[in-house]
């Protein structure tokens, strides 16, 4: 079909008017409306679209096309493999451009697997595709389509790459802010949902804490009475019937190992002074309590250098860094036989950090992390936003265990 001749200088006009049209569209579907009237004089079209490969690592694309509508404006939503594109040789640079005088009867459309039913929906006939470039690499393809056939000349496909490269280093661009804000967006999610799922864990951490605390009440209150009253009983029988006192003597032994054994766990389940008193106190009565039910002799110091900064915690945290240093203390005491245990706390208007420190047999770090309570201790940590840290002490002597919690990442109480 002979179309009239277009001077020069109309051409060039055209094409400036591309990049003027461009000018401040910061979304794919205005860029290709914008373009779509300008070229419409140099480039008559029923269609046209811009194909763009992702940066998925995966070889997909995503389609803008304006003119007639079809199945290919799906490929924003559901991205297509390149190999299933009707035009991948221009895509994959295995051919520098497609031009058909009838995209539905040319063979290098009908391909196994392509997706081209929206050529024949639309009766897109004559089609040119050339590669939109950028910093040396393919990004995409710029198409042109109308619905009679023998529309396009070798002379279109120059006209087309023009435009093209007009086009390519604004696509690069824009193509690359909306893979960050896409990546902003996603990452904004997942952090809002971590921190979801973080503040959900708090609370039931919370709940859980109440319930042990709860249980701890429940036992001093009624079965360790009960078992007190068992142990006199057993306690006058022994003075009573000197036939059985010897197997009484036993049971009254196991009956007051159990005892002694129920009330470290509802010490242990209850820190009383820590709800009443502060952190810094409820430490000093964890380390005098752990060492004397120890029966070892080790001294035990505790140095805040914050000025209470850890009472302004709400009461969870409090609870869950009181349980972690409740661990790592445990572990030097059962584990390292030192001779000194040190709490360090540090603090700044971004951070909290704690240090045990013990000058023990040194623990072996790899061995200790295999174990329960390591594993609990550093899921608390999470839960808090902190991290734990282990490893030898100053000169590879003992152990050290370092919390470091930002305050961001835990609700303060009001002072």
């Amino acid at each position: 079909m002979q179309r009239p001749h277009i001077p020069p200088e109309k051409v060039l006009q055209h094409f400036l008017g591309v990049s003027r049209a461009l000018a401040g569209l910061l979304d794919f579907q205005s860029m290709i409306n914008a373009v779509s009237h300008e070229v419409r004089y140099i480039l008559p079209h029923d269609h046209i679209d811009v194909s763009l490969l992702l940066l998925d690592g995966e070889n997909h694309l995503h389609a803008y096309e304006t003119g007639v509508l079809t199945a290919w404006s799906e490929f924003v939503d559901h991205p297509l493999p390149i190999a299933l594109s009707p035009i991948r040789t221009v895509l994959q640079g295995s051919e520098p451009f497609i031009l058909t005088d009838n995209a539905m009867t040319d063979e290098r459309f009908q391909f196994s697997g392509a997706f081209n039913q929206p050529i024949f929906d639309a009766q897109l006939r004559s089609r040119l595709h050339v590669p939109l470039r950028a910093c040396g690499e393919i990004i995409g393809a710029l198409s042109c389509s109308k619905h009679s056939a023998n529309c396009y000349t070798l002379g279109d496909v120059q006209y087309t790459q023009h435009v093209a490269d007009l086009l390519a280093s604004y696509l690069y661009a824009l193509r690359q802010t909306d893979q960050a804000k896409k990546l902003a967006i996603a990452k904004e999610r997942i952090v809002a949902r971590e921190e979801g799922l973080r503040l959900g864990a708090l609370r039931l951490t919370e709940e859980l804490e109440n319930e042990r605390q709860r249980i701890g009440m429940d036992l001093h209150d009624q079965t360790l009475a009960d078992m007190t009253r068992l142990h006199r009983r057993l306690a006058r029988l022994q003075t009573t019937d000197a036939g059985v006192a010897g197997e009484l003597a036993l049971i009254t032994e196991a009956l007051h190992d159990s005892m002694r054994e129920l009330r470290l766990i509802i010490d242990a389940v209850k820190p009383t002074v820590l709800q009443l008193f502060g952190f810094e106190e409820g430490l000093e009565d964890l380390l005098l309590r752990s060492v004397r039910n120890s029966g070892l002799a080790i001294e035990t110091h505790l140095y805040d250098h914050t000025d209470g900064q850890a009472n302004r915690l709400a009461e969870p945290q409090k609870v869950a860094l009181f349980r972690i240093i409740q661990e790592a203390v445990n572990n030097a005491i059962t584990h390292a036989s030192p001779s000194t245990i040190d709490v360090m706390i540090h603090g700044s208007q971004q951070h909290l950090e704690l240090t045990i420190l013990d000058d023990g047999l040194g623990l072996d770090v790899k061995d200790l992390l295999k174990t329960g309570g390591i594993r609990n201790m550093q899921i608390r940590a999470r839960l808090l936003g902190a991290n734990v840290h282990i490893d030898r002490g100053p000169g590879n002597k003992g152990t050290r265990v370092k919390i470091r919690m930002p305050f961001g990442s835990a609700p303060l109480e009001q002072p």
